[in-house]
């Protein structure tokens, strides 16, 4: 098995764990909700634990969008140009996407270290900080390397549109 397929294999995982996730707090929420309501007693906890899934369904779900490049993108050009300057388009925004999401991935590290530090913990249940942060860097690395293979897919079409062309 190919270095990429691998690669897409673990995204698909994490987009596992993140559906999970969503499950989850809709679960949670609608049981608060009806405990709130026909028992007058609302589970303890329920905004940390909402607060914490949610990092992860959006951190953990975010590299498979960016591997089917299912983000928004504006295709007005793509028209009017060969297939293989597309290709070499996609391949830039693949590379500045993965360089962009590496430096903020860097710049994430140091805030997360501190509350551990610090021992920063929710309000209600007192889950620590930090390891809400660790769905969140490691979704970081995962969309930095998502948007990797997306470059380099996108530079072996540039390639073979060569070819093609």
């Amino acid at each position: 098995m190919s270095l990429l397929r691998t690669i897409e294999r673990l995204l698909n995982w994490l987009t596992a764990l993140s559906a999970a996730a969503l499950a989850a707090m809709v679960l949670l929420v609608v049981s608060d909700v009806l405990r709130a309501n026909f028992l007058h007693r609302p589970i303890v906890g329920t905004i940390d634990l909402v607060q914490s899934l949610l990092a992860v369904i959006v951190f953990l779900g975010l590299p498979q969008i960016i591997l089917i490049e299912g983000n928004i993108t504006v295709d007005v050009i793509d028209h009017f140009i060969g297939r293989r300057a597309v290709a070499m388009l996609r391949a830039s925004g693949g590379l500045l996407t993965c360089l962009y999401l590496s430096m903020l991935l860097w710049h994430m590290v140091r805030p997360a270290l501190d509350t551990l530090r610090f021992g920063d913990i929710t309000a209600d249940i007192k889950i620590p900080i930090f390891w809400i942060w660790m769905p969140v860097l490691l979704g970081m690395g995962a969309a930095a390397l998502a948007a990797l293979v997306v470059f380099l897919r996108n530079f072996r079409r540039r390639d073979s549109a060569r070819g093609a062309g």
